[in-house]
């Protein structure tokens, strides 16, 4: 892969123009687009970890992307000012690079559903094991079913991007092809997973990002399979540090991690350990402390980071690096001491846990609603008086159509079920179920 191809402004679904923003780089917009976009104001009522907490301190979907949206500008600007130092015919300004993993950092998490990853899991179970999710599967082709009894966040925003948002212009949001590529953590689509590993492109959008690999001249690997675009390992690389360091923070806050264990594991990942403590000793308060700690510590990955991006340069352009890059740092070690601590005190703490388990019944009930129409529809050619109300609840959108197939009437309702709020789907919840009658 060329660098010069690799930073193509084109935007998908549109024809190429002379149109200069003096004000704003092509890239500048991209950012803004996401930014206003509905899919992504809706992540301020997502779970990072814990859903619906009573706490306004922790994390929102919405707050943990900009986060790893501000991370992923300072690892890509980094990245960018060393790429033009090294190649002088590079037609790149250092900045663009930060630019473009921002905005794929500001969008990475617009596809993930209500309530976490656990809302994922309730889609992937609902499609393999319920009665109505099974039958509907049943009425689609191999190939597609996949998409579904896989479902993956990641695809489904890529889905946002190129369908949804603007659904009524080809390439949806229109961006460029090197924001969408590098947006795109996993270039291949359901049919190349092997027991639940992630993919990143649904069958209904592999045709327009074989598109987006033509104009940056990735490389087709195997039949709707490309290789990844360098600044997916960036933007992968800014989601892994704000998610296990903000985590940790999140957990202390919660009383899940005492001061000291946190102080301990993020020290670990440092390299002027005495200089930090001195300076942490001085600050009053031990929420700034933590806040010092926790800026030393994101800095310290993101630096490293940028190294290991230049030790690999040459693996990473030809597609043969395969691993992450936080995973090749000299404290890879202790960075993923980080996740084992979340993992064993806070995503398994009992707040966590107990609020997963009534989100669990929330999603399955609004899939059951939704698949019942789906399959009367294509089962008996027409709608009973029951399903007839039941859509009238949809947006036009996401109305399942007599003129589309299973495959395409079936991603409007997990497109519907996904795309819902916390709040919004628990409400949802309480209409479908009488609960809310009962309130009036």
């Amino acid at each position: 892969m060329q660098w010069n191809t690799l930073l193509s402004k084109q935007r998908i679904g549109k024809e190429k123009t002379n149109y200069i923003d003096k004000d704003r780089s092509e890239f500048q917009r991209d950012f803004d687009r996401i930014i206003f976009s509905s899919a992504f104001r809706r992540l301020q009522d997502k779970t990072q970890v814990f859903p619906l907490s009573r706490s306004d301190y922790v994390r929102t979907r919405l707050t943990h992307s900009l986060e790893t949206s501000s991370v992923g500008r300072s690892l890509g600007n980094m990245v960018g000012s060393r790429l033009v130092e090294k190649y002088n015919d590079l037609d790149l300004i250092s900045s663009e690079p930060g630019t473009v993993v921002a905005t794929a950092c500001l969008a990475h998490d617009i596809g993930n559903p209500p309530f976490g990853h656990s809302g994922e899991d309730v889609i992937r179970d609902w499609f393999q094991t319920s009665e109505i999710g099974m039958e509907l599967c049943f009425m689609i082709d191999g190939e597609h079913r996949n998409d579904f009894i896989w479902f993956e966040g990641n695809a489904q925003g890529l889905r946002n991007i190129l369908a949804l948002q603007r659904p009524y212009s080809k390439g949806g949001m229109q961006l460029t092809c090197a924001t969408i590529a590098a947006f795109t953590k996993y270039p291949y689509v359901s049919s190349h997973i092997k027991d639940k590993k992630k993919f990143g492109i649904f069958a209904s959008e592999a045709e327009i990002y074989a598109e987006v690999a033509e104009h940056l001249g990735l490389t087709e690997l195997e039949d709707k399979k490309w290789m990844r675009h360098p600044f997916a390992y960036l933007v992968e690389a800014a989601d892994d540090i704000c998610y296990h360091v903000i985590d940790i923070e999140d957990g202390h806050r919660l009383d899940l991690i005492s001061f000291n264990e946190l102080r301990k594991i993020f020290l670990d990942i440092l390299d002027n350990k005495q200089s930090i403590i001195d300076r942490v000793d001085k600050i009053p308060g031990k929420k700034e402390q933590v806040e010092f700690l926790r800026a030393c510590t994101i800095n310290a990955l993101v630096e490293s980071s940028c190294d290991i991006f230049f030790d690999y340069e040459q693996e990473i352009l030809s597609g043969k690096f395969k691993s992450s890059l936080t995973e090749e740092i000299a404290k890879a070690k202790e960075f993923s001491r980080l996740k084992e601590i979340a993992i064993e005190k806070v995503y398994n703490s009992t707040e966590v846990i107990e609020t997963e388990s009534a989100a669990y019944e929330v999603l399955w009930k609004i899939l059951d609603f939704l698949g019942r129409i789906v399959i009367e529809l294509h089962t008996k050619g027409k709608l009973g008086s029951k399903c007839k109300k039941s859509v009238k609840l949809l947006p036009d959108l996401y109305s399942p159509d007599a003129d589309k197939d299973v495959y395409q009437n079936t991603q409007k309702i997990v497109d519907y079920a996904s795309g819902m709020t916390d709040t919004f789907a628990v409400r949802t919840f309480n209409k479908i179920s009488g609960i809310s009658l009962l309130r009036r």
